[in-house]
């Protein structure tokens, strides 16, 4: 069977997503909940480190963030297992959920909820080399985080590059509604 690997977002932790990740995992699936290796200075933690003012609403990452990310990545990557993969987060945790498609994965499909691409040019090329498989993309219409525009060029990044891409956009801001989480499970189990 396969498994799900859930990120949680900035300022988030292993913990707080895992009821989440418990709730839309297929029953005989594996889950692996990692937490992020940076301390964030509120709260919690993060995949990279913002330079600077925290502005998360920023599109292009510094090269001292763009090192947190790769380090990140890094990490990750032994995390995982060789069998079939779900990569998925929230905010940052769906931008390295994208990411992790540069590493020799057996990807089932990407869930990428309230994020957007960290590399774009890069996440287009390599989705050319890998085989297309399938994205559930969500995002918030108020999300004053990661905004609306930022959001979309993930989903339309994957159906440029063949993937069958399920769209769930809602009129809540930066998070992950309950009414969508029978949803999400569903797509999940479809993937077998």
């Amino acid at each position: 069977m396969p498994t799900l690997v859930m990120m949680h977002g900035m300022t988030g932790t292993a913990e707080m997503m895992r009821p989440f990740a418990e709730k839309i995992l297929p029953k005989g699936w594996t889950l692996i909940v990692p937490q992020a290796q940076f301390n964030h200075p509120n709260r919690g933690f993060t995949w990279w480190r913002y330079e600077g003012e925290d502005n998360p609403g920023r599109r292009i990452l510094s090269a001292k963030e763009l090192s947190d990310v790769d380090s990140s990545l890094l990490k990750l990557s032994k995390l995982l297992p060789d069998d079939d993969l779900v990569l998925g987060g929230f905010s940052q945790g769906g931008a390295m959920a994208q990411e992790l498609l540069q590493f020799d994965l057996n990807i089932l499909g990407v869930i990428a909820i309230g994020t957007r691409a960290v590399r774009p040019l890069e996440l287009k090329n390599r989705l050319q080399e890998i085989p297309a498989r399938k994205l559930l993309w969500m995002h918030g219409e108020s999300d004053n985080r990661v905004s609306l525009d930022a959001g979309l060029e993930i989903p339309e990044i994957f159906e440029s590059s063949g993937w069958n891409v399920t769209r769930i956009e809602h009129h809540k801001g930066h998070m992950i509604p309950l009414e969508h989480h029978d949803s999400v499970a569903y797509w999940l189990k479809s993937l077998v």
